[in-house]
Protein backbone atom coordinates (compact mmCIF):
# COMPACT_ATOMS: atom_id res chain seq x y z
CA UNK A 1 0.00 0.00 0.00
CA UNK A 2 1.41 3.24 -1.07
CA UNK A 3 2.20 6.07 1.52
CA UNK A 4 -0.38 8.47 0.07
CA UNK A 5 -2.99 5.71 -0.15
CA UNK A 6 -2.25 5.22 3.60
CA UNK A 7 -2.88 8.56 4.49
CA UNK A 8 -6.44 8.50 2.36
CA UNK A 9 -7.27 5.18 4.41
CA UNK A 10 -5.75 6.13 8.14
CA UNK A 11 -6.35 9.66 8.61
CA UNK A 12 -5.02 9.64 11.70
CA UNK A 13 -5.33 7.27 15.22
CA UNK A 14 -8.18 9.04 17.55
CA UNK A 15 -7.07 11.50 19.16
CA UNK A 16 -9.26 10.84 22.00
CA UNK A 17 -8.24 8.20 24.55
CA UNK A 18 -6.11 6.18 22.08
CA UNK A 19 -3.02 8.11 21.54
CA UNK A 20 -1.72 11.51 21.26
CA UNK A 21 -2.45 13.30 17.82
CA UNK A 22 1.24 14.39 18.17
CA UNK A 23 2.90 11.18 18.77
CA UNK A 24 0.55 9.85 16.22
CA UNK A 25 1.65 12.18 13.47
CA UNK A 26 5.56 11.58 15.22
CA UNK A 27 5.17 7.93 14.35
CA UNK A 28 3.77 8.20 11.23
CA UNK A 29 7.10 9.60 9.68
CA UNK A 30 8.91 6.75 10.66
CA UNK A 31 10.87 4.79 7.57
CA UNK A 32 9.74 1.15 6.97
CA UNK A 33 13.40 -0.01 8.64
CA UNK A 34 13.19 2.27 11.51
CA UNK A 35 9.34 1.35 12.08
CA UNK A 36 10.39 -2.52 11.71
CA UNK A 37 13.06 -2.33 14.46
CA UNK A 38 10.56 -0.24 16.85
CA UNK A 39 8.10 -2.75 15.78
CA UNK A 40 10.19 -5.63 17.21
CA UNK A 41 11.50 -3.64 20.28
CA UNK A 42 7.34 -3.10 20.85
CA UNK A 43 6.76 -6.84 20.23
CA UNK A 44 9.66 -8.20 22.32
CA UNK A 45 7.92 -6.14 25.59
CA UNK A 46 4.49 -7.00 24.31
CA UNK A 47 1.97 -8.80 26.99
CA UNK A 48 0.87 -11.40 24.65
CA UNK A 49 -2.21 -12.16 26.90
CA UNK A 50 -3.69 -8.98 26.95
CA UNK A 51 -5.83 -8.82 23.73
CA UNK A 52 -6.15 -4.79 24.31
CA UNK A 53 -2.26 -4.56 24.38
CA UNK A 54 -2.05 -7.02 21.05
CA UNK A 55 -4.54 -4.42 19.07
CA UNK A 56 -2.99 -1.64 20.15
CA UNK A 57 0.32 -2.97 18.54
CA UNK A 58 -1.64 -3.63 15.57
CA UNK A 59 -3.23 -0.11 15.11
CA UNK A 60 0.44 1.19 15.79
CA UNK A 61 1.90 -1.36 12.89
CA UNK A 62 -1.00 -0.61 10.59
CA UNK A 63 -0.09 3.52 11.01
CA UNK A 64 3.11 2.73 9.90
CA UNK A 65 2.65 1.06 7.28
CA UNK A 66 3.76 -2.44 8.42
CA UNK A 67 0.32 -4.27 6.85
CA UNK A 68 1.56 -8.04 7.67
CA UNK A 69 2.15 -7.41 11.05
CA UNK A 70 -0.58 -5.35 11.83
CA UNK A 71 -3.04 -8.02 10.52
CA UNK A 72 -1.73 -11.12 12.62
CA UNK A 73 -2.01 -9.04 15.44
CA UNK A 74 -5.39 -7.85 14.45
CA UNK A 75 -6.22 -11.51 13.98
CA UNK A 76 -4.72 -12.44 17.25
CA UNK A 77 -6.57 -9.92 19.26
CA UNK A 78 -9.95 -10.56 18.00
CA UNK A 79 -9.46 -14.41 18.89
CA UNK A 80 -8.09 -13.41 22.37
CA UNK A 81 -11.33 -11.42 22.67
CA UNK A 82 -13.65 -11.73 20.62
CA UNK A 83 -16.19 -9.49 22.26
CA UNK A 84 -14.07 -6.35 20.82
CA UNK A 85 -14.90 -5.76 17.78
CA UNK A 86 -11.96 -3.05 16.91
CA UNK A 87 -9.35 -5.94 15.89
CA UNK A 88 -12.53 -7.04 13.47
CA UNK A 89 -12.97 -3.95 11.71
CA UNK A 90 -9.18 -3.43 11.39
CA UNK A 91 -8.72 -6.49 9.79
CA UNK A 92 -11.75 -5.91 7.44
CA UNK A 93 -9.95 -1.89 6.77
CA UNK A 94 -6.35 -3.73 6.19
CA UNK A 95 -7.67 -6.69 3.94
CA UNK A 96 -10.47 -4.53 1.62
CA UNK A 97 -8.59 -0.81 1.86
CA UNK A 98 -8.66 -0.61 -1.68
CA UNK A 99 -12.55 -1.17 -1.72
CA UNK A 100 -13.40 0.79 1.92
CA UNK A 101 -15.67 3.44 1.23
CA UNK A 102 -17.26 4.83 3.72
CA UNK A 103 -15.79 5.48 7.53
CA UNK A 104 -18.29 3.32 9.93
CA UNK A 105 -15.68 0.49 9.55
CA UNK A 106 -12.67 2.99 10.33
CA UNK A 107 -14.66 4.39 13.50
CA UNK A 108 -15.45 0.97 15.12
CA UNK A 109 -11.59 0.38 14.52
CA UNK A 110 -10.83 3.78 15.77
CA UNK A 111 -9.12 5.45 13.04
CA UNK A 112 -10.59 8.27 11.43
CA UNK A 113 -11.09 8.30 7.49
CA UNK A 114 -11.60 11.25 5.34
CA UNK A 115 -14.01 9.95 2.35
CA UNK A 116 -15.48 12.80 0.73
CA UNK A 117 -13.65 13.28 -2.72
CA UNK A 118 -12.83 16.51 -4.38
CA UNK A 119 -15.95 16.52 -6.74
CA UNK A 120 -17.76 16.18 -3.61
CA UNK A 121 -16.45 18.98 -1.91
CA UNK A 122 -17.24 20.96 -5.77
CA UNK A 123 -20.61 20.50 -5.27
CA UNK A 124 -21.05 21.01 -1.75
CA UNK A 125 -19.56 24.44 -2.00
CA UNK A 126 -21.39 24.91 -5.16
CA UNK A 127 -24.75 23.99 -3.42
CA UNK A 128 -24.30 25.81 -0.51
CA UNK A 129 -22.00 28.68 -1.03
CA UNK A 130 -18.76 29.04 0.06
CA UNK A 131 -19.63 31.52 3.01
CA UNK A 132 -21.47 28.68 4.53
CA UNK A 133 -19.11 26.80 4.90
CA UNK A 134 -16.37 29.04 6.35
CA UNK A 135 -18.68 30.25 8.74
CA UNK A 136 -19.15 26.29 9.51
CA UNK A 137 -15.95 26.71 11.33
CA UNK A 138 -16.87 27.88 14.39
CA UNK A 139 -19.35 25.98 14.67
CA UNK A 140 -17.36 23.18 14.02
CA UNK A 141 -15.42 24.38 17.45
CA UNK A 142 -18.34 24.31 19.22
CA UNK A 143 -18.85 20.53 18.13
CA UNK A 144 -15.69 19.55 18.88
CA UNK A 145 -15.81 20.83 22.84
CA UNK A 146 -19.61 20.10 23.07
CA UNK A 147 -19.76 16.68 21.25
CA UNK A 148 -15.96 15.21 20.66
CA UNK A 149 -13.98 16.22 22.99
CA UNK A 150 -14.80 13.42 25.96
CA UNK A 151 -14.76 10.74 23.29
CA UNK A 152 -18.74 10.99 22.45
CA UNK A 153 -18.73 11.45 18.61
CA UNK A 154 -15.47 10.91 18.11
CA UNK A 155 -13.79 7.52 16.91
CA UNK A 156 -12.75 6.43 20.38
CA UNK A 157 -16.73 5.62 20.34
CA UNK A 158 -18.04 2.62 18.03
CA UNK A 159 -21.56 3.38 19.43
CA UNK A 160 -21.51 7.11 18.30
CA UNK A 161 -24.35 7.95 15.87
CA UNK A 162 -22.22 9.75 13.81
CA UNK A 163 -17.98 10.90 14.29
CA UNK A 164 -16.50 14.41 14.12
CA UNK A 165 -13.34 14.32 12.34
CA UNK A 166 -10.32 16.33 14.57
CA UNK A 167 -7.41 15.78 12.13
CA UNK A 168 -6.81 18.82 9.71
CA UNK A 169 -10.40 20.25 10.91
CA UNK A 170 -10.07 23.43 8.96
CA UNK A 171 -8.68 22.01 5.76
CA UNK A 172 -11.40 21.71 2.98
CA UNK A 173 -12.12 17.94 2.76
CA UNK A 174 -12.70 17.61 6.52
CA UNK A 175 -14.32 20.87 7.02
CA UNK A 176 -16.73 19.43 4.05
CA UNK A 177 -17.34 15.76 5.10
CA UNK A 178 -18.18 17.11 8.80
CA UNK A 179 -20.70 19.99 7.32
CA UNK A 180 -21.87 16.89 5.78
CA UNK A 181 -21.82 14.85 9.01
CA UNK A 182 -24.08 17.64 10.73
CA UNK A 183 -25.94 18.48 7.87
CA UNK A 184 -27.69 15.71 7.80
CA UNK A 185 -29.18 16.62 11.72
CA UNK A 186 -30.43 20.09 10.95
CA UNK A 187 -34.16 20.99 10.44
CA UNK A 188 -33.56 23.60 7.83
CA UNK A 189 -37.24 24.89 7.48
CA UNK A 190 -37.59 24.35 11.42
CA UNK A 191 -34.00 25.30 13.17
CA UNK A 192 -35.34 24.61 16.72
CA UNK A 193 -36.80 21.10 15.33
CA UNK A 194 -33.03 20.09 14.17
CA UNK A 195 -31.95 16.78 16.07
CA UNK A 196 -28.86 18.39 16.67
CA UNK A 197 -30.26 20.61 19.61
CA UNK A 198 -33.16 18.64 20.47
CA UNK A 199 -31.47 15.11 20.94
CA UNK A 200 -28.50 16.44 23.73
CA UNK A 201 -31.27 18.80 25.17
CA UNK A 202 -33.50 15.99 26.07
CA UNK A 203 -30.54 14.06 27.79
CA UNK A 204 -30.96 10.53 28.77
CA UNK A 205 -32.13 8.04 28.09
CA UNK A 206 -32.87 9.86 24.34
CA UNK A 207 -28.95 11.06 24.90
CA UNK A 208 -26.43 9.59 27.09
CA UNK A 209 -25.68 13.28 28.98
CA UNK A 210 -27.58 16.80 28.50
CA UNK A 211 -24.77 18.86 27.31
CA UNK A 212 -27.21 21.51 26.49
CA UNK A 213 -29.29 22.54 28.58
CA UNK A 214 -31.69 25.58 27.64
CA UNK A 215 -32.40 27.52 24.23
CA UNK A 216 -30.56 30.39 26.00
CA UNK A 217 -27.48 28.57 26.43
CA UNK A 218 -24.70 30.21 24.11
CA UNK A 219 -23.39 27.02 22.81
CA UNK A 220 -27.82 26.83 21.86
CA UNK A 221 -27.78 30.12 20.38
CA UNK A 222 -24.27 29.52 18.24
CA UNK A 223 -25.36 26.59 16.63
CA UNK A 224 -29.24 27.65 16.03
CA UNK A 225 -28.24 31.08 14.53
CA UNK A 226 -25.65 28.86 12.20
CA UNK A 227 -28.73 26.02 10.82
CA UNK A 228 -30.60 29.29 10.53
CA UNK A 229 -28.61 30.70 7.48
CA UNK A 230 -28.78 27.29 5.75
CA UNK A 231 -30.47 27.64 2.31
CA UNK A 232 -34.15 25.66 2.24
CA UNK A 233 -35.31 23.08 -0.54
CA UNK A 234 -37.19 25.92 -1.78
CA UNK A 235 -34.59 28.72 -1.41
CA UNK A 236 -32.44 26.71 -3.29
CA UNK A 237 -35.00 26.44 -6.32
CA UNK A 238 -35.77 29.79 -6.06
CA UNK A 239 -32.28 30.26 -6.27
CA UNK A 240 -31.38 28.18 -9.06
CA UNK A 241 -28.57 26.59 -6.68
CA UNK A 242 -26.53 29.83 -6.51
CA UNK A 243 -27.43 32.25 -2.97
CA UNK A 244 -28.12 35.65 -4.34
CA UNK A 245 -25.61 38.53 -4.53
CA UNK A 246 -25.98 40.80 -0.99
Amino acid sequence: MTRKRHWLVVGALAAAGLVGLAGALALAQLSTQAALRQYEQRLAQLDRNDPKAVYELAKWSYLNGLRDEALRLAIEANSKNPDDVRPKFLVYIITHSAELKGEAAASQAGVEVVTVSDEEIQSVLAREGDNIIRSFRPVQGVLFGLCASHGCHSVSNPEAPFVLLRLNATSDKVLVQNFRTIDAYCDREKPADSRLLTVPMAGPPTHPSRPIRGTSEPVYRTIIQWIDTLKTEGERIQWGETPPAP
